[in-house]
């Protein structure tokens, strides 16, 4: 997905909120929006957002020194989806679609963004998630191609929405016997990375792969080769969040299932459909 006009004002939107987050002083602040604006002016419209939101984050992390900076908010994120799986697991002992409504659970904490978000009600969103449906749903299909599928590879997204996505890795394990759980190849904003999986069940359950990338999102340009062999190589490939779709759709050359909840104008354009909604929706490109 190319680039929009507004994604500029988010990325330097973005860039002002972190400045606060991290508590920097006007000049070190003012230091980094200049920069910040002559990186986002040299860009033109042939990249995706992810791409651009890479080099900027990287730049803050090297002008402030802090090569994490959202660190204790992914250990927080983590710590408070932790409360909740238990809960939501017992909730699919009684569905009569476990896989459905698992996909419901793994797309719920796909409002832990803090790229787009600063605050979220994480409560909430699983609370009203079962009684919603997906505004574009392939689910069917996805069901169809899971009964000859031998493998999957599973994009991951952000800290916190790991804990969600094992419940759904869970489930599809009962029809798969290999899962690839792709990681960040190094922190960028809130995504989940190797290092933040330690200790956690994933690790149990499904090949975690550190894919690579330094963008937002799985960027195939920038994705080690382990990662797109895999990503070719598997009978479905499931890109859980609105970065990997920014980063994917009309440009990775294969079938991809996106699940995730529109939260942006331009993002909802491209997938047509309304900021709020969820979306579980193929793409043959």
């Amino acid at each position: 997905m190319k680039i929009s006009r507004e994604c500029y004002l988010c990325i330097y939107t973005q860039t002002l909120n972190l400045t606060k987050r991290l508590g920097l002083d006007e000049d070190k602040a003012s230091e980094i929006l200049r920069g910040v604006a002559k990186i986002i002016s040299k860009y033109s419209l042939d990249v995706t957002p992810p791409e651009i939101a890479a080099e900027v984050y990287d730049y803050i992390s090297k002008t402030t020194g802090i090569e994490d900076p959202f660190s204790k908010e992914k250990e927080a994120a983590i710590k408070e989806a932790l409360k909740f799986k238990d809960i939501l697991e017992k909730r699919l002992e009684k569905s009569k679609d476990r896989l459905y409504d698992a996909c419901k659970i793994a797309v719920s904490g796909n409002v832990i963004d803090l790229g787009v978000n600063q605050e979220y009600d994480l409560q909430k969103e699983i609370k009203n998630i079962f009684e919603l449906d997906f505004k574009h749903n392939d689910y069917n299909e996805f069901k169809n191609r899971l009964k000859d599928a031998k493998s999957i590879v599973y994009l991951g997204d952000n800290a916190g929405e790991n804990v969600f996505d094992e419940i759904l890795i869970k489930e599809l394990k009962k029809y798969v016997d290999k899962i690839f759980y792709f990681t960040r190849g190094k922190p960028i904003i809130n995504d989940i990375t190797l290092k933040d999986l330690e200790g956690l069940e994933i690790l149990e359950i499904a090949g975690v792969v550190d894919s690579g990338v330094p963008t937002p999102g799985f960027h195939l340009k920038y994705a080690n080769e382990k990662a797109k062999e895999l990503f070719f190589e598997a009978d479905l490939v499931i890109s859980k969040g609105m970065g990997n779709f920014e980063c994917l759709f009309g440009e990775c050359g294969r079938d991809v299932f996106y699940l995730f909840k529109v939260k942006c104008e331009v993002v909802a354009r491209a997938c047509g459909a309304d900021v709020g909604d969820y979306v579980f929706m193929k793409n043959d490109k």
